[in-house]
């Protein structure tokens, strides 16, 4: 006699499939950490064929991305900026003055879409970074963090009450 509870290996296995596909988010691009990025901000070269962000301080900001113009980026936390040399220049003396906490250094490198193709490229403390493509031709670039899940500077004080 079988019973409500047994269920036939075929159906778990279907289920599971089902459950692993919905776990699975959207593909997904990434910030890759580039000396020759970095070394091309520190220049203050400003790229002719991209269209600058930043995040934070218009007059010190915590992290900028220049977006290829064959992209559009689609965004809510990005603020754009009619970027010049002076404007840049500015950002980097602030930086170079700016006393930053251990491991929280400037670093640079590219911004990848989810197929590989070198979207941009992006200037922070916060190496860690998600970029999606919605549709062809649109990024999203979220605000990047650290390795610990915080942004650089930011202090763990754990979930609110202190329990967790």
């Amino acid at each position: 006699m079988r019973t409500c509870m047994s269920i036939h290996p075929i159906v778990l296995a279907v289920i599971a499939v089902v459950l692993a596909g919905c776990a699975s988010g959207p593909p997904s691009g990434r910030w890759l950490i580039e000396p020759e990025a970095q070394s091309l901000f520190e220049s203050g070269t400003v790229l002719p064929d991209h269209a600058y962000y930043y995040l934070g301080s218009s007059t010190a900001p915590d992290s900028i991305i220049a977006i290829d113009h064959q992209f559009t980026l689609r965004t809510r936390v990005w603020a754009q900026v009619d970027m010049t040399a002076t404007t840049l220049n500015g950002w980097l003396q602030w930086y170079r003055t700016d006393h930053h906490p251990p491991g929280c250094a400037y670093r640079g490198g590219v911004i990848l879409a989810p197929d590989g193709q070198r979207a941009g490229f992006w200037y922070s403390q916060n190496t860690i970074n998600l970029v999606y493509q919605p549709e062809p031709g649109v990024i999203e670039v979220y605000q990047p963090h650290a390795a610990a899940g915080l942004t650089c500077g930011q202090q763990d004080n754990g979930p609110v009450g202190g329990m967790r």
